[in-house]
């Protein structure tokens, strides 16, 4: 199987968001203009199965990814999964100009002993014309992506077990700037969403129907909370399955909710300025959030008051129809957990 994250694939499909604490699923089918979402499900993996990003204990994820599929009730069906953009080389390097898609794979081929750091028989590899090169006369640029074949394979087996048809493996960067575009087709003014999952941050700018900024940090639910943890004196996991089920951990307003909400404003604030640093972007005034984060209690209102911006949380189907017998009640508490698994499921609108 080629990893593939550029090229455009048949519709529908079954977004699946594989994250080390939750799988979170979003299936969406074509509507007359639009989609239409006929499923979610969010799953609980049950014990220690991950080191870092990567499985080392697939029977807990096994377990979940068959709990999504009798959840949504189908037995086979297409599906898109991603992989962390920290597990994935990204580079941009410069091809000739008039090299056709055929002509540049070679060239690749050819010289990818000095493009991917690694033997080309052990990843999937990936690429993609961005345009002409603004430094380089007569050269393209080419984002070339490369992910070790292990890292992808273990999440291809295990969702084939529980009955995917996984043809499809890209970046969660990539689902999440295909999520916020759809929420730009009919606005010109900037939006900035701020996507912290377990082990990761994304900060994504949109504007003018385009994506003009995009950054991973390795920062996230597990590391924030592992800090407080320390200094508290309390045990950071314990904290994250009482938030995970729904449960809001005793001292939570006044104890933890200070603390999170100063290393949120400390983490958020070092990356909102590098991003605008670097791009020489306007500071957000109004920040759009996403993730397992969404689902602290309480949250919204300390944040804004504390970095003086406007957050809110994200509706990744806001402008997708919802077929009247999806949970609502569910797609209610999940919605903005559901980022990553509603881009991968839009994977094949492009």
């Amino acid at each position: 199987m080629k990893f593939t994250v550029f090229t455009p694939k048949t519709k529908p499909l079954l977004g699946v968001d594989i994250g080390t604490t939750f799988i979170k699923a979003v299936l969406l089918v074509p509507a007359a203009h639009n989609w239409e979402c006929h499923g979610v499900a969010c799953e609980l993996i049950l014990g220690d199965a991950f080191t870092e990003r990567d499985i080392h204990n697939f029977e807990p994820v096994a377990n979940a990814l068959k709990h999504i599929m009798r959840t949504l009730h189908i037995k086979q069906h297409k599906a898109v999964i991603a992989i962390a953009g920290n597990a994935v080389l990204s580079k941009i390097i410069q091809m000739p100009n008039d090299l056709d898609e055929l002509q540049l794979e070679e060239q690749i081929e050819i010289e990818a002993d000095s493009l991917i750091p690694y033997p080309l028989n052990e990843v999937y590899w990936d690429f993609t014309r961005i345009g002409e090169s603004q430094h380089v006369p007569h050269q393209a640029d080419i984002l070339l992506t490369a992910a070790h074949k292990s890292l992808i394979d273990s999440r291809i087996t295990l969702a084939r077990e529980a009955g995917m048809h996984p043809d499809i493996v890209e970046t969660e960067a990539c689902a999440l700037q295909r999520v916020i575009l759809t929420h730009t087709s009919t606005v010109q003014s900037m939006l900035t969403l701020v996507h912290i999952g377990s082990e990761l941050m994304h900060i994504v700018v949109a504007e003018s129907h385009q994506v003009v900024y995009c950054k991973e940090h390795t920062v996230g639910l597990a590391s924030l909370f592992q800090g407080i943890a320390s200094e508290l004196h309390i045990d950071p996991k314990a904290i994250l399955q009482q938030l995970s089920a729904g449960n809001t951990p005793s001292g939570w307003h006044h104890q933890l909710l200070p603390a999170v909400i100063a290393q949120l404003q400390l983490h958020i604030g070092r990356a909102i300025q590098l991003c605008t640093l670097s791009h020489h972007l306007a500071t957000p005034t109004h920040i759009s959030l996403s993730g397992g984060v969404a689902s602290l209690p309480d949250l919204i209102d300390p944040l804004s008051r504390a970095m003086n911006i406007n957050f809110s949380l994200f509706n990744p189907l806001q402008r997708i129809a919802i077929k009247t017998t999806v949970n609502a009640e569910l797609i209610s508490q999940l919605l903005p957990q559901l980022c990553i698994a509603t881009g991968l499921a839009l994977r094949s609108e492009i």
